[in-house]
């Protein structure tokens, strides 16, 4: 019997990898149209132009996959409230991409399994002993370090990716208990679709005249975003979660280096030494986690 080729882990931490390259990359494109207008209110436009290609995109791969099923895509109230949080999470997080340092934002926003971690403990009851609560402690003193409260170079703003990684923490806690068998894409799908409502009336507050050149943008955004989806499904077919979380915190990595030779942005010594921490903090949780037979 013959070998394969690649180790299914190695196949599973490569396709995590592409997943977090793929959403920074899809991201970074939506800094860039912003930067183009300077004002807050084009993302409302930007997200729902981009939500409409991306529900393209990701309605042409389920359909090829015989999951393009309305009446069960459309069938869960719980769905469409997952949905919502994901939007009012989207709000906060472009508002932090488009007013902070790229990197920053990525490296506030893996605070979520942090926030998660300590909401469990205090919502749901959950036993979560001193090994985690040490770890909740170093992230939140990442926090300090990475925004430096004494001098708080870009405002308060630093607020709005820690407010969309408390909106994905209960996103997270909420799906947990959603029942049915959805795939992942589905879930996507409908995720998208709410999004993409959402955005379109808030877009109707101030229209933006967009040139081909930033619908193109758009249109490759959004090629991007679902081919982030589709890797995260990827990599949870071929591999465990608990083999490829860690590898989630690459996104950090895409953040810097985009925000470094795209935006020119050089981070300080406190972003990364926050960041060291806060990663730290996230991967004492996870082995914690996965000790305790919660990540498979």
């Amino acid at each position: 019997m013959k070998k394969p080729l690649i180790n299914n882990e190695l196949l599973g931490i490569f396709y995590m990898i592409l997943c977090q390259f793929s959403f920074a990359t899809n991201d970074a494109m939506v800094k860039f149209i912003y930067q183009n207008f300077d004002e807050i209110f084009v993302l409302n436009q930007v997200i729902f132009i981009r939500g409409i290609f991306a529900l393209f995109f990701i309605g042409i791969f389920l359909y090829f996959k015989n999951l393009l099923n309305f009446k069960i895509i459309f069938s869960s109230r719980q769905l469409s409230i997952r949905g919502v949080f994901e939007a009012f999470a989207a709000i906060c997080f472009f508002i932090g991409v488009a007013t902070l340092p790229f990197g920053m934002v990525y490296i506030l926003l893996s605070l979520a399994p942090i926030f998660m971690t300590a909401f469990g403990a205090l919502f749901l009851n959950e036993k979560v002993r001193w090994k985690r609560w040490t770890a909740v402690i170093l992230g939140f003193i990442g926090i300090i370090i990475v925004i430096n409260p004494k001098e708080l170079e870009f405002g308060y703003f630093f607020i709005f990716p820690l407010l969309s990684a408390i909106l994905l923490s209960f996103r997270d806690m909420y799906t947990k208990n959603i029942k049915g068998n959805f795939h992942s894409l589905q879930i996507a799908f409908i995720t998208c679709l709410v999004v993409t409502i959402f955005f379109g009336f808030l877009s109707l507050y101030k229209f933006f005249n967009f040139n081909l050149k930033e619908y193109l943008i758009l249109f490759v955004a959004s090629f991007f975003l679902s081919l982030g989806y589709i890797f995260s499904v990827a990599t949870i077919k071929v591999a465990l979660v608990s083999v490829t979380s860690t590898f989630r915190y690459s996104v950090i990595l895409w953040g810097i280096l985009y925000g470094y030779f795209y935006f020119g942005e050089i981070p300080n010594t406190n972003t990364y030494i926050g960041a060291v921490l806060i990663v730290i903090s996230g991967l004492i949780i996870i082995t914690r986690q996965k000790q305790l037979g919660k990540i498979k």
